[in-house]
């Protein structure tokens, strides 16, 4: 059996400072304007050191919450630490004597956008071979690059930031190098850029330019145009010789890749396809299990399948079941809307629905009201939103994944 990595202090940290900044930026209420996610590795609050960050004890037990949970440091018996620490560098010196005393794999948390917060505990021999799967992936093309360092843009206290961001390097033996959009390194041969469709729309979009980089991009599907543009542009001149998708979730990790935007996923060593439309992965152990898989999968052989959609959720409004992707998709038939995507509101007291739609021409104010005018006359009462709100672009979180927006 493969042993899992050990992390240093410094591996530690760079969680440690990921998480905080996640919670903090999230809280209601916080004013205070932070650093950049890259910025915050000296993180501290509630002390008279300059710079402190003005918590009250909820925000505080929120924060120490998080971080127990993520190193689950109740298996040790340290949870109490994180509570009297006030800063990111005391934290990852408590987490790493919590490992040390017992407390063992890690516990990655969904965002909450589709529900309530779930948190999933991963075994670390499950995710270092997982990295270690990555690796052999990495160099199956018979171009591929030697990989020389890892470039993270997104936060590693996710398990994909994790996996890539902390994992991945440890397993290739290479540095790596946590970055910012807003402070992006220059890039060199060798270097592999993890980040999410956000950042990836983004780079595909900026002048920048690249020789001999290597990319991956996961948490949500990524536009094959964006993908396409990364790769291959019309100018001839492309941000990355080859960029990796993964398809996964917080739930089962990577389950499977692919280098084209128009191919099916291929399943990631270790994963098997189960006796129905499920995937198996195999433990270290030998056994197997079932992964949570959260789409219909259409499989194209014993190991490539295509995404289908999302498994429905339904949502009760006035006593009736309704689809938001189905009244997402039925705003998106409409000739002025490009995207949309619906949720039940969250301040109403009668359930209803809320939108969000990203028109063809965003200022068109003439648009917004022929739109909601149509679904009024299209959709049934209790399957039509109540608010629409109109942006350039649909909201996501810091990680690229669809997150919620005000209802004002």
């Amino acid at each position: 059996m493969e042993s899992a990595f050990e992390l240093s202090v410094d591996d530690l940290q760079r969680v440690c400072r990921d998480l905080a900044w996640s919670e903090v930026s999230a809280m209601a209420g916080f004013k205070t304007a932070l650093p950049s996610r890259i910025d915050s590795a000296n993180f501290h609050w509630s002390s008279d050191a300059p710079g402190a960050l003005a918590l009250d004890s909820l925000a505080r037990m929120q924060l120490a919450t998080a971080v127990a949970t993520w190193c689950n440091a109740y298996d040790a018996g340290y949870e109490d630490l994180f509570l009297a620490k006030r800063s990111v560098a005391d934290w990852a010196q408590v987490m790493l004597r919590a490992r040390g005393s017992g407390a063992k794999h890690f516990t990655f948390s969904t965002s909450g956008s589709t529900g309530a917060r779930k948190h999933i505990r991963h075994f670390e021999d499950v995710l270092a071979g997982e990295a270690r799967a990555w690796v052999s992936v990495l160099g199956s093309h018979s171009d591929a690059v030697a990989i020389k360092r890892v470039v993270v843009l997104c936060p590693t206290h996710h398990i994909y930031g994790f996996i890539w961001g902390v994992l991945l390097p440890m397993a290739l033996g290479v540095p790596v190098l946590d970055a910012d959009l807003s402070k992006l390194p220059a890039l060199l041969p060798g270097d592999l850029v993890v980040a999410v469709p956000d950042q990836w729309t983004w780079l595909a979009q900026s002048q920048t330019k690249a020789l001999g980089v290597q990319g991956v991009s996961s948490t949500a599907p990524l536009p094959s145009d964006v993908h396409q543009q990364l790769v291959a542009p019309a100018n001839g001149k492309p941000f990355l010789t080859r960029l990796l998708q993964i398809y996964g979730s917080s739930e089962t990790a990577g389950l499977a890749w692919r280098h084209d935007p128009l191919s099916a996923y291929q399943l990631a060593p270790g994963r098997s396809r189960s006796s129905g439309d499920g995937i198996l992965l195999e433990l270290p152990s030998g056994a197997s299990v079932a992964m949570a898989v959260q789409d219909e999968l259409d499989w194209v052989s014993g190991t490539a399948f295509e995404l289908i959609r999302r498994s429905d959720s339904m949502v009760q409004v006035g006593g009736h079941n309704v689809s938001p992707e189905w009244v997402a998709s039925k705003l998106q038939s409409h000739p002025a809307v490009r995207l949309a995507v619906v949720r039940l509101r969250s301040n109403g007291h009668v359930p209803r629905l809320k939108a969000f739609v990203v028109l063809h021409q965003p200022d068109q104010a003439q648009d917004q009201s022929e739109v909601e005018a149509w679904a009024r006359s299209e959709l049934p009462d209790h399957a039509c939103p109540q608010i629409f709100t109109y942006g350039e672009q649909l909201p996501t979180n810091s990680m690229g994944k669809p997150s919620d927006w005000p209802e004002a």
